[in-house]
């Protein structure tokens, strides 16, 4: 997205890039919410279905259990080069020319901060899931699932000093040379979230 909407796309379709941003973050926002929403949901009936509560030792290591498990799961595709199945579609960019800047905003927002609802870039996205799923609080699940997709939404200010070709150019270059250094962080950071679940985990069966 960062590549279609930014100030001198919006200038050239005849919208103000503040707008269609706004919309933007606003759409990925609720699409992080409406995705935490629903996993939350699916654990809390997961847990009344099989009368299971996280409040007990136990259940608490079953939930980090899975949090390191799908941590490992997440590493192995990370590792292997391979992407984890997902749909492959990415926003359909035909709406930068039928629809308003807050439209397409809006529901390319919402599809991205939903998470799941595009092609999925990296296996991280696991772990997100996983948390999610065994937060054992549908408030907790759906505050996860909001940060995520207000963080992903506000990506898009990076494109705000955009209003040239050259520029455009120049961020390209940029967004290429940093790739490997944030595909190492996340990684890292795949690694440290698995280590400590996998870790607390071992804690709670120790005792």
């Amino acid at each position: 997205m960062l590549s279609s909407i930014h100030p001198l796309g919006e200038r050239a379709r005849g919208n103000r890039f503040g707008h269609t941003a706004a919309a933007f973050v606003l759409g990925s926002l609720l699409g992080g919410l409406a995705i935490g929403l629903l996993i939350g949901g699916l654990g809390w009936l997961t847990g009344q279905a099989y009368q299971v509560t996280f409040d007990s030792p136990i259940n608490q290591s079953a939930a980090l259990a899975l949090v390191a498990l799908s941590g490992i799961v997440a590493l192995g595709f990370e590792m292997s080069g391979k992407a984890i199945p997902s749909l492959r579609r990415q926003v359909n960019e035909d709406w930068l020319s039928e629809f308003r800047g807050w439209v397409y905003g809006m529901g390319f927002g919402f599809q991205l901060g939903a998470g799941v609802a595009t092609y999925i870039t990296s296996a991280a996205i696991l772990v997100w899931l996983a948390a999610m799923f065994t937060t054992g609080s549908l408030a907790a699940s759906v505050a996860v699932g909001g940060i995520f997709g207000l963080v992903r939404g506000l990506s898009i200010t990076t494109a705000g000093s955009i209003n040239s070709p050259e520029g455009l150019v120049r961020f390209h270059r940029f967004l290429h040379r940093s790739a490997p250094r944030v595909q190492l962080l996340g990684t890292v950071s795949l690694v440290l979230i698995t280590a400590t679940a996998g870790a607390m985990f071992l804690e709670g069966v120790a005792f």
